[in-house]
């Protein structure tokens, strides 16, 4: 065989090979991502005669849900209007899904049981979604939305013992039922206000005050302090070489660490974050979760890790771990 033919063979198989490659990469590897991509509109297509299962809050009251059509197909509707769109999210075929409606698309659509579905077809039975039941509390989540009384920001509510979301506000909202209208979810996204941005999980905002528990569990943990030791509180204390004022400027001489974190005494925890130094308080950061991208059952791009930004990047970048299983899903079909 002469050289040309040779290396003609190697070329033609080197390109099959980039074509298998690439087939497999998209057909077997990326099949998930391509089938939960919100704009894949064949997906959403098949999606519309499934029942998706319904979603519920914590006391079981319905946050979600599915009607039939006359043409056999579904449409979605939220009970509760605005009350939890960011979290709950949306899912319609033309605009695609955020919130949960995206991230748990697989239960609710049925997806992650194919096997069950394609029986349901065959035997005559319509194929159905998994329910959803979430952690979120209705009256919790109004008391947050009354607390911020139409101005812009966000609140956010975990269960101390589970960690388990039970508020997830963000102003403005928008409502899901809504985004059908004509030139609606348009409107929803020229809004310079951004109505559909998660404030809780998308927006960057200062630690302020819960920092110094970061601070004081730093604190104990170092052995060099207890809940007795004693700090000066003194208001205008320098710090870094610049005078720091605690809140209405009050001023307070020598304070133990209880004190204050129940008064939340500015210059007393700077002054305990200054002794410990640098290194260990970024040491307890990385440990309580700085720098990593929020854990939460949310679509990617609708979550932001937490930390310090630069032209949009962030500086220390971490691993993107696991959800956390915040919500909880229960199959009850």
């Amino acid at each position: 065989m002469n050289k040309p033919i040779v290396r003609l063979y190697i070329v033609f198989l080197v390109l099959f090979a980039v074509l298998v490659g690439g087939t497999s990469w998209n057909t077997v590897f990326r099949a998930d991502a391509l089938r939960n991509e919100p704009k894949n509109r064949r997906q959403l297509l098949e999606q519309q005669r499934i029942r998706r299962g319904v979603i519920r809050d914590d006391g079981r009251e319905l946050l979600a849900r599915s009607v039939r059509r006359e043409d056999g197909t579904y449409t979605r509707t939220y009970p509760k209007d605005e009350l939890f769109a960011h979290a709950v999210g949306y899912s319609y075929t033309r605009y695609g899904r955020a919130g949960l409606e995206q991230a748990r698309n697989s239960d609710l659509s049925g997806t992650t049981n194919e096997l069950g579905t394609i029986f349901d077809r065959l035997s005559g039975g319509e194929p159905e979604g998994d329910d959803l039941v979430t952690t979120l509390d209705p009256a919790a989540q109004r008391v947050a939305l009354q607390g911020l009384a139409g101005r812009k920001g966000a609140v956010v509510a975990l269960d101390p013992q589970t960690g388990a979301v039970k508020v997830m506000a963000s102003v403005p909202s928008y409502n899901p039922n809504d985004i059908p209208k004509p030139g609606e979810f348009a409107r929803l996204n020229r809004d310079p206000d951004a109505p559909l941005l998660n404030r809780v999980t998308q927006a960057g905002y200062p630690p302020g005050s819960t920092f110094k528990v970061v601070t004081a569990i730093a604190a104990m943990d170092s052995g060099r302090f207890t809940p007795n030791s004693t700090v000066s509180g003194k208001n205008l204390k320098p710090i870094s070489g610049v005078p720091l004022r605690n809140f209405g400027n009050e001023t307070f001489g020598d304070i133990t660490l209880t004190d204050a974190l129940t008064h939340s005494v500015n210059t007393a925890w700077a002054t305990i974050g200054e002794k410990l130094g640098k290194e260990t308080m970024a040491k307890y950061m990385d440990r309580l979760g700085f720098d990593e991208q929020v854990r939460l059952d949310l679509p990617e791009d609708e979550r932001r890790a937490s930390g310090e930004f630069k032209n949009g990047r962030l500086l220390r970048p971490r691993a993107t771990r696991s959800t956390s299983g915040a919500w909880r899903s229960a199959r009850t079909s």
